[in-house]
C-alpha cells in the first residue's frame, strides 16, 4: 500500500507527504479518530515511509524495508498496543525508551508505533514523555487514540496531531467492494451507509454478518427512547446469548448514539431509529444515553455476568418521560 492509497482525509496526507518529500516529517506524530477509521493502517503507512530505502516516493512499497514493514516483522519497527495487556504499562515504555536510543539494525531509523493509547495510565506517560522531551535523531513515534484528550497535555503538545475521519459513503463503498469482491453490491453499500463511511467498522459488518446486532440495536434504541421498561428488558436480555454479540450490539449502539447526536443537530444520518430518537428527545437526553453506552462497553469488558449486565443496561439505557 502506498499514501496515495489512503482513503480520505486529503489534508491530512497532504500535509504529511509534503512533510516527508523535505525529509522533514515530524520525530512523534499522533493519530486520533473513531475506532475504524485508518489510525493503525496509516501508522503502518507511516512506518513504511520512515524506513523505506527509495530516494523518491516513499513509500515505495516494493523495497524489502517497506515489505517488512507492511508485515509488521521489520526489526527496526516495534510494536505496542494497548489492547494487548501489559504493552504499554510504564515497564514496557521504559523498554521502548531504552530501545529508542539504540542503534538502527538495518534501516536508518527505528519507528516505534504505540496503539490504541486510549487507556495509557498517566505514568506511563509520563515515563514516555521523557524521550519525547530529548528525542534521539533517528527515531519516529507514532501515537493512534481515540481522542487526544486522553493523553496529557505535555505529550500532546510534543506530537504532531493529525485528526482522522471516515471518508464519503459513496467513496467507502466504492473501497469495500474492491476489498469484498465477492460480497452482494447492495450488502457492501448498506454496510457503508449504516457506518456512514467508516471503512472499518463496514468491514466488520461484512466480515462477521452483524446485522442481526444492528437491528438488535436499532430495536433497545427505540424502546430506550420510548421509555418502556418491559420492551427494553425484553431486548437487552437477548445479549446474554454471547459477549462477543454483545460486544457487537454495543458497537451498533455507539453508532446510533453518534448519529442520533448528528441528527439532533441537523445532519442528515444513515439510521432512522437514530433520527426518530433526535425527534423524540432533548439533546441532553440524548448526549446522557450516548455517555451510558460508552460506560455499558467499559462494564462488558470486565468480567461481568451477562445476565446481570443485560439487567443493567435496561436500566442505564431507559429514558424516562
Amino acid at each position: 500500500m502506498k499514501i496515495e492509497d489512503f482513503l480520505g482525509n486529503e489534508q491530512v496526507m497532504r500535509d504529511i507527504r509534503t512533510a516527508d518529500r523535505q525529509r522533514m516529517l515530524p520525530h512523534a506524530i499522533l493519530l486520533d479518530g473513531a475506532r475504524g477509521t485508518g489510525k493503525t493502517t496509516l501508522a503502518v503507512l507511516l512506518s513504511q515511509m520512515a524506513v523505506c530505502s527509495s530516494e523518491k516516493e516513499r513509500p515505495c512499497g516494493v523495497c524489502s524495508h517497506c515489505r517488512k514493514a507492511g508485515r509488521r516483522i521489520h526489526p527496526d519497527v516495534m510494536i505496542a498496543d494497548g489492547n494487548h495487556s501489559g504493552e504499554l504499562s510504564v515497564q514496557a515504555v521504559r523498554t521502548i525508551r531504552s530501545q529508542a536510543y539504540i542503534k538502527p539494525n538495518e534501516a536508518d531509523c527505528r519507528v516505534f508505533l504505540l496503539l490504541n493509547c486510549d487507556k495509557m495510565l498517566a505514568q506511563a506517560q509520563n515515563a514516555f514523555l521523557k524521550v519525547l522531551e530529548e528525542p534521539p535523531g533517528n527515531a519516529l513515534f507514532v501515537l493512534t487514540v481515540t481522542s487526544a484528550n486522553m493523553l496529557l497535555e505535555t505529550i500532546r503538545s510534543r506530537c504532531r496531531l493529525y485528526s482522522l475521519i471516515p471518508p464519503e459513503v459513496p467513496a467507502a463503498a466504492q473501497e469495500l467492494k474492491r476489498l469484498f469482491p465477492d460480497k452482494p453490491p447492495e450488502e457492501v453499500e448498506k454496510a457503508a451507509a449504516v457506518h456512514e463511511g467508516n471503512i472499518g467498522k463496514a468491514a466488520e459488518m461484512i466480515q462477521n454478518g452483524d446485522e442481526k446486532a444492528f437491528a438488535l440495536a436499532e430495536e433497545i434504541f427505540r424502546a430506550a427512547g420510548g421509555g418502556n421498561e418491559y420492551e427494553l428488558l425484553k431486548l437487552t436480555s437477548q445479549l446474554t446469548s454471547g459477549r462477543a454479540f454483545a460486544a457487537e450490539a454495543l458497537d451498533a449502539l455507539e453508532e446510533l448514539a453518534a448519529q442520533a447526536v448528528k441528527a439532533s443537530a441537523g445532519v442528515q444520518v444513515a439510521s432512522e431509529a437514530a433520527v426518530q430518537l433526535s425527534r423524540s428527545q432533548t439533546k441532553q437526553r440524548i448526549l446522557q444515553l450516548e455517555e451510558n453506552v460508552s460506560r455499558a462497553r467499559e462494564v462488558l469488558q470486565t468480567n461481568v455476568n451477562l445476565a446481570f449486565f443485560a439487567t443493567w443496561l435496561s436500566a442505564v439505557l431507559r429514558i424516562k418521560s
